[in-house]
C-alpha cells in the first residue's frame, strides 16, 4: 500500500483540521506510548531495584525507571494536546506479564523489550505530526541508553557459566512474547497510520528489524543460539 503523501502537521490544531481519522490514528499510537512507558516500568523497572547486586547497579535501575516514567508524562500531556480521551484502563501489552524475579532477566528485558521500542519509536522519529517526531527523537538517547545497557551487562552476564543458560532462557522467552509488541500482520490500523504518514513500515516488517537486531545479539554478540520465530503475527498466531 503506497504511502499518502503528507506536508508536516504542526500542531493539534492542524491535525483536527485534517480531520477524525487521522487524530484518532494518532491518537491509538500516543495513547499506546503512555500505557506501554508506565507499564514497563511498574513491571520490569520498579522490581528491579531490589534485586540489583551492587549500589551502582540499583542506581542504574532507578535512574531507568525514573526515565520510563518521565517518557509516560511527556506521552501523556501530548495526548492532552490533542484533546485524546484517557484509556490508561485499558490492560497492557501480554509482554508485561513477564515476571522479572532475577537480575539477569530483568538485564533481558532491556536488552530485548526496550530495543523493540526502539524499533517502534524510530519509526515515528519520521511521523508527518511534528509534535510526535519531536518527542520521539528527545527520547531516543534515554531509549537506546537503556538497550545498551542491557546488551552490555548481558554480555558480561553470559560469559560467567553459571548466569548462562539463565540469559539465554530469559532472551527465548523475551523474544517470544515480544513479537506481538508490534501488532497484528493484518492490521487495519497499521494501514492507516502508513497512509497518513504516521507509520513508514508494516507491522510485519518492524517485526523482522526487531528480530534481525536480537538476532545480532544473541548470536553474534552473546554465542548463543536463536528461538524459531516467525515474522508475522495474528491474534490467532500460537
Amino acid at each position: 500500500m503506497p504511502q499518502m503523501l503528507m506536508d508536516d502537521v504542526h500542531d493539534a490544531a492542524a491535525a483536527h483540521a485534517l480531520g477524525e481519522e487521522y487524530v484518532t490514528a494518532l491518537g491509538k499510537i500516543i495513547n499506546s506510548h503512555v500505557r506501554n512507558e508506565a507499564a514497563g516500568a511498574a513491571v520490569f523497572d520498579e522490581p528491579s531495584i531490589s534485586l540489583a547486586p551492587t549500589p551502582h547497579e540499583k542506581w542504574l535501575a532507578c535512574r531507568m525507571a525514573m526515565e520510563e516514567y518521565g517518557h509516560h508524562l511527556k506521552f501523556n500531556k501530548l495526548a492532552a494536546q490533542l484533546g485524546l480521551e484517557d484509556d490508561q484502563d485499558r490492560p497492557p501489552l501480554s509482554v508485561f506479564d513477564y515476571q522479572v524475579t532475577s537480575w539477569t532477566g530483568y538485564v533481558m528485558t532491556k536488552a530485548v523489550v526496550d530495543l523493540a521500542e526502539v524499533v517502534l519509536m524510530e519509526d515515528l522519529c519520521e511521523c508527518s505530526y511534528v509534535p510526535l517526531r519531536m518527542l520521539c527523537r528527545s527520547l531516543m538517547r534515554e531509549e537506546r541508553f537503556h538497550v545498551s545497557f542491557g546488551a552490555r551487562t548481558a554480555a558480561r552476564l553470559a560469559a560467567d557459566p553459571a548466569r548462562r543458560e539463565e540469559v539465554r532462557y530469559s532472551a527465548h522467552h523475551l523474544i517470544r512474547m515480544t513479537l506481538p509488541f508490534f501488532g497484528r500482520s493484518d492490521s487495519r490500523n497499521n494501514e492507516i497510520f502508513r497512509r497518513w504518514g504516521i507509520k513508514r513500515l508494516s507491522n510485519d516488517e518492524s517485526r523482522a528489524e526487531f528480530v534481525r537486531r536480537t538476532r545480532v545479539l544473541l548470536c553474534d554478540e552473546l554465542g548463543l543460539d536463536y528461538p524459531e520465530v516467525g515474522t508475522r503475527w495474528n491474534a490467532t498466531t500460537s
